[in-house]
């Protein structure tokens, strides 16, 4: 049985990640809305908690909150696709098994229900900030395209940990340990300013970098020419090694199962 061709598992990826996303509203009204509801009630309650016990680290409540709330729908995203993916192997075993599907298949199945979560998050934060802090609405351009970056960058991340993951079983529990340490050290919950003279060392992280692209224009801010920069290459590197492993892997994945 032939590989299917690229527009095929497109195809099949978008139709399975929108056949999930209607499963989910089954004997539920909100369904996946309700992550955005959890996602809203935990920015409002760690923005009271470090606004009122760090306020004199802080900046005003209403600034504080949208930085918050930017950050932590960057990071949903990022970590729910690696999660999902790192998983990917005991739900699709035996499809990988006995037939010759790419797992960038299952991979993109995980990406499209959850860019569908994404993009309900960032509407529902435009139209907060909107309305609640009269802010001025984000240039659409640097938005779009910064969506487009992040989530290429979070898909060869996904892929490269499913491929990883299909290979040593131990690494889903190594993975969550390095995403939870990556979430306090990445700047979500605490501004750059935060660390004093150890500022720069944000710029050695990443993550500081992708969440940028969401972060900044959300909050109508230009994106610097360094973020673009730093996350095109890190997408194009990760690109690179991912075809590289994809291609060994590819008729050892079955013995790996």
């Amino acid at each position: 049985m032939q590989d299917p061709a690229l527009p095929g598992m497109m195809r099949f990826a978008l139709y399975a990640g929108l056949t999930d996303v209607q499963s989910s509203f089954r004997r539920t009204i909100l369904g996946p809305l309700w992550s955005t509801i959890g996602l809203a009630t935990l920015t409002a309650s760690l923005g009271l908690f470090f606004g009122t016990v760090l306020k004199q680290q802080l900046p005003e409540y209403e600034a504080y909150i949208p930085f918050l709330a930017t950050g932590l729908i960057a990071w949903t995203f990022l970590a729910n696709c690696i999660h999902q993916s790192c998983s990917l192997i005991w739900q699709f075993l035996n499809t990988l098994r006995h037939n010759r599907m790419p797992l960038l298949v299952p991979v993109l199945r995980v990406m499209v229900r959850n860019i569908i979560s994404l993009g309900v998050n960032v509407a529902v934060t435009i139209i907060a900030i909107r309305l609640f802090l009269e802010a001025a609405p984000p240039a659409l351009g640097p938005l779009l395209g910064g969506l487009v970056l992040f989530v290429i960058n979070v898909l060869w991340m996904s892929y490269l940990a499913a491929l990883l993951c299909a290979r040593f079983r131990d690494l889903p529990q190594l993975i969550a340990w390095g995403i939870h340490l990556a979430f306090f050290l990445s700047p979500i919950l605490w501004l750059e300013y935060n660390l004093g003279r150890f500022a720069y060392l944000v710029q050695f992280n990443p993550f500081s970098w992708l969440i940028a692209l969401i972060r900044q224009p959300l909050l109508g801010l230009p994106t610097s020419p360094e973020t673009w920069m730093l996350t095109t290459v890190l997408a194009g590197l990760g690109i690179l090694l991912c075809v590289a492993l994809g291609r060994y892997a590819a008729n050892r994945l079955a013995y790996w199962l």
